[in-house]
């Protein structure tokens, strides 16, 4: 008797997930719940596995998607999906990785790298100083939890690689510029630097659960600095001991 059970538990079980596997995503997001700024446009393939040809979030064209079921882990208590997004995106965004929901700990993402052009980035921040720039961003993230308002714990870096700056004042080669991202209990935190032989600098940078943010950095001009800066530096007051000129802001967004 206990085995017949079994038996038909199996069943269901295996019946249950091949039912679920087999569902088309397009009838599974039109039952879903609307949520508000998100369009999902093209979806096509199964829950399991699939692509959607357009996310758009906030009327902002984050491009195509595509996610593919990691049965291995729920082995270990984890829904994950592998996903790779951004072609056709309007910021030129490209990346991939893994996110999922661990049983025990709530959404998560493991290994989700994305990258894109340094100048989308500034054309979206609407700088009020007309600034180009050039290079690409590149985001690692090794490991980050989901809780409100943030995170629980997330890890990562951000690199931006052959960056430069011009302003009317001249141009800038800044060199590979590394910061280093962490979260714990919602506390956002990076710091990096950077060093060429036109400039080397510094900073650090904090984010609280309630907005409010602090910031240090530090610049020094170095041998090859741009004539035309240098003679603006007098504006900035007169440089610590060390040749370097210190900024901290602090406020809340």
């Amino acid at each position: 008797m206990k085995r017949a059970v079994l038996y038909v538990v199996i069943f269901i079980t295996f019946f249950s997930a091949s039912l679920i596997a087999g569902l088309p995503v397009s009838w599974v997001l039109q039952q879903a719940p609307k949520v508000r700024g998100l369009e999902i446009q093209g979806a096509q393939g199964t829950v399991w596995q699939g692509q959607a040809s357009n996310v758009m979030w906030q009327r902002q064209n984050l491009g195509e998607v595509n996610w593919d079921f990691q049965l291995s882990r729920l082995f270990t208590g984890k829904v994950e999906f592998a996903v790779r997004f951004g072609r056709g995106s309007d910021m030129d965004v490209r990346g991939k990785g893994f996110v999922g929901y661990r049983l025990a700990g709530g959404p998560y993402a493991e290994n989700l790298v994305a990258s894109m052009p340094a100048a989308k980035v500034v054309k979206q921040a609407r700088l009020p100083v007309p600034v180009g720039v050039d290079g690409q961003l590149e985001l690692n993230i090794r490991h980050a939890s989901y809780a409100a308002p943030w995170c629980k714990t997330g890890e990562g870096t951000l690199v931006w690689s052959a960056s430069g700056i011009q302003s009317p004042l001249g141009s800038l080669d800044l060199g590979p510029v590394i910061a280093d991202l962490n979260c714990k209990d919602s506390v956002l935190t990076a710091s990096g630097e950077q060093q060429s032989k036109q400039v080397s600098a510094a900073f650090s940078a904090e984010l609280q659960p309630n907005q409010r943010y602090s910031t240090k950095a530090w610049f020094k001009p170095g041998a090859e600095f741009p004539s035309g800066m240098s003679d603006q530096l007098k504006w900035l007051g007169n440089p610590n001991a060390q040749g370097q000129y210190e900024f901290n802001y602090q406020g809340r967004f």
